[in-house]
This record gives C-alpha cells, structure tokens and sequence, in this order.
C-alpha cells in the first residue's frame, strides 16, 4: 500500500484523510508538508489498536508482532520504550519525541496538548535493572529545571509493567 511507507526510522501517512484522522483523534505525528510522520512507537500503538495498516517496503501488510521485530532491529530500546509510550497513551496523556532535551518523550498534561500548552515532563524510560550516574542525574534535572519542565522516570520490569518516578526540586 503506497498511503502508508515504512522508512529505516518513521511511519510516513500520505493518504491525506487517513492522516488528518489519525492527528486529530489524538494528535499523533506531526505533519511535515502535506504527509503525516509517525514515529515508531506511535505507529505500533496505532496498529496494536488496529487503527492503522503498516506495510512493508514489499507491499506486505505488517501484523504488530512483525512491526515489533522491524522496529526493533531499527531502534535500541524500543521495546521498552514502547511499554512506557503505551502505558501513557493508554492512560490519556500525549507523547512527544524529547531527544533535543537528551529524554525520551516530552509529556503533556491530560487535556493538553501541542499548541494548546506546553509538556509538563521530560520523560526518560529505562529498565528496572539499569542504573544511572549521580552525574547524569544531575544533569537530567538541570536540563529540565532549565526548559521549566519536571523529570519523570518510566521504569520498566521484567513482566513489561512500568513504574514512574517523578522528581521535583525541593527548597530547604
């Protein structure tokens, strides 16, 4: 199907009424000229959910198990990353990419979203056997601190539920 490409790093929507339903029902992607651009975990929720077919560069219809495996091999952390994208979407809360702050996803409060507010957290998704530098901490929190946003950590177990840490700042 020609409406919806598979790229090495994204999900590209071409079909104009597809697009538009799929970032209005909750604004998924963002458009870039006239196409929809999906990244990689909000095309595997759209499709887990059934909402959007994902072909292969072989015209091959993807079931999410094969898209899993694609994205997988594209991606470091993807599964994990996944769960925690899940588990937000699924409990209303709007996802974005947060690389240029060094985080996963930016996360808009319930209600809000892109040109209506701007996200409450930066979000970094690790797994539950990870571990961090008091370094990196710090500056986690800095960068935050600095954009006006708080820290909030998705943790993943080894049965794919997610726990978050949220990290404020504290004046004694």
């Amino acid at each position: 199907m020609k409406d919806v490409i598979l790229t090495s790093d994204r999900v590209i929507v071409l079909d104009q009424g597809l697009a538009s339903t799929i970032h209005n029902k909750g604004y998924f992607g963002s458009f870039q000229d006239s196409r929809l651009e999906l990244s990689f975990e909000e095309a595997a929720y759209l499709c887990e959910k059934k909402e959007l077919p994902i072909y292969g560069r072989d015209g091959k219809k993807l079931n999410f198990k094969q898209f899993i495996t694609y994205a997988e091999k594209k991606q470091r952390r993807f599964w994990t990353r996944y769960c925690v994208f899940r588990d937000m979407r699924s409990s209303g809360y709007i996802l974005k990419t947060a690389f240029k702050y060094g985080g996963d996803f930016r996360v808009y409060k319930k209600g809000d979203y892109p040109g209506k507010a701007h996200a409450e957290w930066i979000l970094y998704v690790s797994e539950e056997n990870d571990s961090i530098k008091f370094s990196s901490f710090a500056a986690i929190n800095r960068v935050a601190h600095s954009v006006k946003k708080r820290v909030l950590f998705g943790v993943v177990d080894n049965e794919d539920s997610v726990t978050y840490y949220e990290i404020k700042w504290v004046k004694i």
